[in-house]
């Protein structure tokens, strides 16, 4: 018992206290609670009860334990709630669900206008307008790269981040960029 040799000394005492579900109180030593706190680590283990609810990461960065296993389960808890979009850092992880989400259409295309990344939900919305206005302000060439295996949706998220595109040059920020955008996607299915 390392984590009480740790916690008790000559000067401080611990105690627990518990209050039941009638309502009573339960006082209890180290010892107690450290024997109930693996006897529920095994429970949970055997599956006999369920696992805490574990915090959801937009960005795989501010993972507490960076590993392949919680990198995963974070990524697969996303997408059982339909959130197919995770940063690692500035990069977008995409994961194609293999049917239609309601959050491409123009209220997205709004609240992802002119915000920085990370402020919102991860959106392929978001990185496009990144690129979008970091090619005004700084008038250079920007690139957004989209790479995956066959029927991982790159070409969906390729017709999202131009429908994207085409939104925010129709503001007026720059003529003539939408018809520029739209002739790039026959050359980039190429």
């Amino acid at each position: 018992m390392a984590l009480e040799n740790r916690l008790s000394g000559e000067d401080y005492r611990f105690l627990l206290r518990e209050k039941n579900l009638d309502g009573s109180i339960h006082y209890g030593s180290l010892q107690s609670w450290l024997r109930v706190t693996e006897e529920r680590r095994r429970m949970m283990e055997r599956g006999f009860l369920p696992q805490p609810q574990q915090k959801d990461f937009d960005d795989l960065c501010s993972l507490p334990d960076l590993n392949e296993k919680t990198l995963l389960e974070n990524l697969r808890n996303r997408f059982k709630h339909e959130k197919i979009y995770t940063y690692v850092g500035s990069i977008l992880i995409a994961i194609n669900p293999f049917k239609f989400l309601p959050i491409y259409n123009p209220k997205y295309v709004k609240m992802y206008d002119n915000h920085q990344l990370g402020k919102l939900e991860p959106h392929i919305y978001a990185v496009a307008d990144v690129a979008y206005h970091a090619m005004l302000q700084r008038k250079k060439n920007q690139c957004i790269v989209i790479s995956g295996e066959s029927g991982s949706g790159k070409t969906q998220s390729t017709n999202f981040l131009i429908h994207h595109l085409t939104a925010l040059s129709q503001k007026g920020f720059a003529s003539g960029v939408e018809q520029i955008i739209l002739g790039a996607g026959p050359v980039l299915e190429a």
